[in-house]
């Protein structure tokens, strides 16, 4: 199946809002998010241009309770987070982007907040370790880890009879498809898993990529456990939702994806929008047309769940 089979959107100018985030930023002189490859200066540099650039929407929320699971490398922080009101459709694990080296629980809490309120789901949000202090498999160890915890404990979340799904944001919709790779090798029921804008190739890219593989990064890209891409057979692979932007730089990457999962008859709802480009779950709070396509795509995860 050809990946042009897949949609129909049309490329559209990238949104204003996005464009002025943008022009800003080249404006200030500030740096790329991961030169230099100094983990506690790039998440330093990130949280300085979240909030001057796309500060957090303020979103009215339902519980939230900080606490740790175990994990291989010690204790995760964690933090689950509940709809406002509502009846719940299930348990969402998610795992937040930064290119495996910046973002953590306070960043990201707002996608999950979104998520709980518009899809009804009680979620699991997992700060797993970053590079390049912990480099791979680190990051997916925690992941893996995290699964097995909140599938051992859906009564405490979403509920025992409800269903688990597993969602994130570029490294972490890479981490969430290593997770559902996972989840179907070691019986994990896993309903749905919610990709956006993943990294699914690793294989011949540079940049924070570098930074969370180390040595022998080429080597290690053709593991499974980096680039989902590669596994030996997607099928039977949990149903996914796959959101990406045309003006993205992963546009293509998550157009093989898709393919892949089709060819492997993996039920695929893919949205692709035209005016949009890499990371605009994070934009809400300053572009109408990624809080729209945030939107969607949290509909998206409570019909499936809800079915």
């Amino acid at each position: 199946m050809s990946v042009s089979m897949l949609h129909n959107v049309s490329t559209l100018p990238l949104d204003p809002a996005i464009v002025d985030i943008d022009r800003q930023w080249k404006a200030a002189g500030i740096p790329d998010l991961y030169e230099g490859g100094n983990g506690p200066v790039s998440r330093e540099r990130a949280h300085n241009v979240r909030a001057f650039l796309y500060p957090k929407p303020k979103l009215p929320q339902g519980s939230i309770a900080s606490r740790t699971i175990p994990g291989p490398g010690g204790d995760i922080d964690v933090r689950i987070i509940r709809p406002l009101e509502g009846a719940v459709t299930g348990t969402l694990v998610y795992f937040h982007g930064g290119g495996w080296v910046v973002g953590d629980l306070e960043s990201h809490e707002a996608h999950a907040i979104r998520l709980a309120n518009r899809a009804g789901v009680v979620v699991l949000n997992v700060a797993y370790r970053l590079a390049p202090e912990h480099r791979f498999p680190a990051a997916v160890d925690d992941a893996e880890a995290a699964m097995r915890w909140a599938a051992a404990n859906l009564a405490a979340l979403g509920g025992a009879d409800k269903p688990l799904a597993v969602g994130g944001d570029s490294a972490g919709g890479n981490l969430a498809a290593v997770a559902a790779l996972y989840c179907r090798d070691h019986g994990i029921a896993l309903a749905c898993q919610l990709l956006m804008y993943p990294a699914t190739n690793l294989t011949g890219r540079g940049g924070p990529e570098k930074s969370y593989l180390g040595e022998d990064a080429e080597q290690k890209a053709l593991d499974p456990r980096v680039s989902p891409l590669k596994a030996s057979t997607l099928a039977g692979l949990a149903p996914a939702i796959l959101g990406v932007g045309v003006h993205d730089f992963l546009y293509h990457d998550n157009m093989v994806y898709a393919a892949a999962l089709k060819a492997a008859n993996v039920a695929l709802c893919l949205r692709v929008y035209g005016d949009l480009n890499h990371g605009f779950f994070s934009y809400t709070a300053v572009s109408t047309a990624s809080a729209a396509a945030a939107d969607q795509l949290c509909d998206d995860l409570r019909a499936h769940l809800s079915t």
